[in-house]
């Protein structure tokens, strides 16, 4: 190998060496100051600098800056390596024990001619440059760890890496922020960090509304509730906020928040140094007062209840709604107050729109005197609003019983006015003991009017008199009912608990629990009313009263139950309205004498319910006699003459009809004209079954017998006698209830303008009506409706009405 290659060589190696040496001493320096400006980076990106103050920020960067400079120090001595350091480098990166590199650069100390000499020194530079061809420069070593044993450095990195992430697209103005409030080190181009946004009132149920500033037009407008808080959140010495109009300055929590409180329109103009960051123009939405009116006028019931129709509007929400009363002629002195009248907001959003409240005022000593009537409602931003006031009688207890009326008027008396009444109730109680045989007073009501008398008359505070006045009430209470306005309380108590359980959506459990309470408390109410009406009764009188609603009552209550359980909240709410206007209705009938229309009538429904029963079998027979003829088989020998027999039948019953309808007549009842036309059909089925009549003539032409045309005939008097006994029910409950009955209500399930399918009272889904109403358990209901609807039609037994009847109800448009 020449001498020329391994020098080539070892030049190259020593500038790799070189080069290796330059970077061991170059990385140490550069990594310090890299961990440095890391640990500055990730407390720029904490946001460590907008909580600091401008000096502090100072003394920061300022420490930074020295470390940073104190790190890079070192490369102030680097200098390029001599070839000393390179040959020894060399040596140290090579396998062998000896020194190739250095040798190669050695030369002989004496030069001599002496062959052995020169022999061994060419061996010797041989070898060397046989161990140059296989040396290599090793990689640079910097030894970082030797002067970082604790590797600090990777903290620096985790919390930057962790801090670039938290930043988010805010990284370069975090960094920027810390050179805020120091001019001569930060040029004016880096914007300030500002952050502000407007936070509603509470009332107004509405997020934030988070403001840009520095990005497109500053110039702005924003509409927000008055009460509204605007919120500049910046370093106070680089950014200057200005305000006019309803803006209005508030205390702040933290130094760097400026808070101004909205009261009517006004500007705020944010600017940094001479440029205007935004020129922000607020214009506020004033308070409202919400509007509480009355749908229709208040209406007492038969309890001593008052029930409140009316609706609430409000932009915001109403928190709570209420009820005043104060006297038409107020006395000076009064020993109590008005009645006071919590009603619940509407079911609706907010507590808005409609809503239906029943009030208890049967026990408040104002009961029955004149008085007017003001609605009150509080929105959530606490403005009160009065609904325009009505006179009325507010609404008292019916009592029956004379002795109890005249003991409820001397209590209200007594309460209204004690300075001029006491004395004249002290002589009414006088005048009440005197005839005991006139007003059947039993001997323990003799003894307690003995009492109140005299505990009148010893009465000196308003505390005396009110215990006379709530004696007063339980003694007419006794009298009137005994343990039945208990049993009412009970039940209104129950009642109103389920409303608030199904206005909070309670759990199906607490659902149940209360329903069955209800039903509980229904049937003690009803015991003791009919416990109290056969002491004022006889029992078949009391039977006609009360056999009906009763029979309704559990009806209504078993579909509350299966509401609730099925989770269909309005239409249990809807059940319970009906539920208290039946009750209410029950009180009143409770409480009038005996009618006789009322007590005809239903004697009448029952005998059309007898009478239904024998025509359906009347009609049954006749089928099977149609069809034995049909099939061309025999008569059976046991029966004679089975036309003669069947028109028999068929007029006996139609007699029974014309009897009842001449009770009704007599009784001054409006007879139905469903029963004249179910006459009117039995007449032309006895003419069928007798073979005269022509209709029937006429169709047996096509293949049709008497007997079958008698079959439909029938067909429509049984149609005809249960809409006759429905029209009875109605005018019934109308009329002898004295008030419109539920039925046929919006509100309810069993009118004649409730279509079984949901749909509007024309049978369409018009846009007036809207969509298929009630939500899924409506259509659950609709779509079990419609498949007996087809199962009943697809019977063949059905006659040509019928199915008739039922296609229409399926196919209505």
């Amino acid at each position: 190998m020449p001498e020329a290659d391994p020098l080539s060589r070892l030049a190259r190696l020593k500038r790799r060496a070189a080069l290796a040496l330059v970077w061991e001493a170059l990385w140490p320096p550069l990594a310090f100051a890299g961990a440095v400006g890391l640990v500055f980076a990730a407390a720029s990106w904490f946001g460590l600098w907008f909580e600091a103050p401008p000096y502090a920020r100072l003394t920061a960067l300022v420490l930074f800056g020295l470390a940073f400079l104190a790190a890079l120090f070192p490369l102030l001595r680097l200098r390029w390596p001599g070839a000393r350091p390179t040959l020894h480098r060399l040596d140290r990166d090579a396998d062998t024990r000896h020194a190739p590199a250095s040798a190669l650069e050695d030369r002989l100390a004496n030069a001599s001619d002496d062959p052995a000499t020169q022999a061994l020194w060419a061996l010797h530079r041989e070898r060397a440059a046989r161990e140059i061809a296989a040396l290599r420069v090793k990689p640079p070593a910097p030894r970082v760890a030797l002067r970082d044993p604790y590797a600090l450095r990777f903290v620096a990195v985790l919390l930057a890496a962790v801090g670039f992430m938290a930043a988010g697209p805010e990284r370069f103005a975090r960094l920027a922020a810390a050179f805020h409030g120091i001019p001569s080190l930060v040029p004016a181009t880096i914007p300030a960090r500002v952050d502000a946004w407007i936070d509603p009132p509470g009332y107004a149920n509405k997020p934030p509304i988070f403001l840009k500033i520095g990005e497109g037009d500053p110039a702005r407008s924003v509409t927000a509730p008055e009460g509204s808080v605007l919120v500049v959140r910046a370093d106070p010495q680089a950014v200057a906020v200005t305000v006019s109009g309803g803006l209005v300055g508030a205390p702040s929590p933290a130094p760097q928040e400026r808070r101004f409180v909205l009261h009517g329109d006004g500007e705020a103009k944010i600017d940094q140094g001479a440029s205007r960051l935004t020129d922000l123009t607020l214009k506020a939405v004033p308070l409202t007062k919400p509007i509480i009116r009355l749908l229709d006028p208040p209406q007492g019931n038969a309890s001593g209840s008052l029930t409140l129709h009316y609706a609430i509007e409000d932009a915001y929400g109403v928190a709570e709604v209420g009820g005043e009363a104060a006297l038409t002629a107020p006395a000076a002195h009064l020993l109590y107050g008005p009645p006071l009248m919590a009603l619940a907001p509407s079911a609706g959003a907010n507590g808005t729109g409609e809503a239906k409240a029943v009030v208890d005022l049967s026990e408040h000593p104002w009961a029955g005197a004149k008085a007017t009537l003001t609605l009150t409602a509080r929105s959530t931003s606490g403005v009160q609003a009065k609904s325009p006031p009505v006179e009325i009688t507010l609404p008292q207890r019916r009592f029956v019983n004379p002795l109890a009326k005249a003991l409820v008027e001397q209590r209200r008396n007594l309460a209204l006015d004690p300075d001029r009444n006491a004395a004249r109730v002290a002589r009414a109680l006088a005048a009440l003991r005197l005839g005991p045989d006139l007003f059947e007073t039993s001997p323990r009501v003799y003894l307690d009017l003995n009492m109140l008398h005299d505990q009148l008359g010893v009465a000196k505070t308003d505390d005396d008199l009110r215990e006379v006045v709530g004696e007063l009430w339980t003694l007419a209470l006794s009298i009137e009912t005994g343990d039945a306005s208990r049993a009412l309380k009970d039940l209104r108590s129950a009642e109103q608990n389920l409303r608030d359980a199904l206005k909070r959506n309670a759990g199906p459990e607490e659902l149940k629990k209360l329903t069955q309470e209800l039903k509980d408390a229904a049937n003690r109410y009803l015991s003791e009313m009919a416990r109290k009406a056969d002491k004022n009764a006889d029992k078949n009188a009391q039977e006609d009263s009360d056999q009906m609603e009763s029979k309704d009552l559990n009806a209504m209550l078993d579909r509350l139950e299966r509401d609730t359980k099925e989770g269909a909240k309005e239409d249990a709410e809807a059940a319970l309205d009906e539920l208290q206007d039946t009750m209410e209705n029950m009180q009143s009938a409770q409480n009038q004498k005996p009618d006789p229309a009322r007590k005809q009538t239903k004697k009448s429904m029952r005998d059309l319910e007898n009478l239904l029963k024998d025509q359906q079998a009347l009609r049954n027979d006749t089928f099977r006699e149609d069809q034995r003829e049909r099939a061309g088989e025999a008569p059976p020998k046991d029966e004679k003459t089975p036309d003669r027999k069947l028109e028999d039948r068929q007029r006996a019953v139609k007699d029974k009809l014309d009897d009842i309808e001449k009770q009704l007549r007599a009784a001054g009842v409006d007879t139905p004209k469903n029963l004249d036309d179910a006459a009117g059909d039995m007449a032309q089925a006895q003419e069928d079954l007798k073979g005269e009549g022509q209709k029937g003539k006429s169709k047996r032409r096509y293949g049709r017998t008497a007997k079958g045309e008698a079959v439909d005939e029938q067909g429509k008097a049984i149609e005809a006698l249960r809409q006759g006994g429905q029209s009875l029910a109605q005018q019934m409950r109308g009329k002898g209830q004295g008030k419109e009955s539920y039925v046929g209500k919006p509100g309810g399930r069993q009118g004649e303008n409730s279509d079984p399918l949901g749909r509007g009272r024309n049978g369409k889904k018009g846009a007036a009506e809207g969509e298929l109403s009630g939500g899924a358990d409506h259509a659950e209901r609709a779509r079990r409706v419609l498949e007996e609807l087809r199962k009943r039609l697809s019977d063949p037994n059905r006659t040509a009405q019928e199915r008739d009847y039922l296609e229409r109800l399926i196919g209505q448009p």
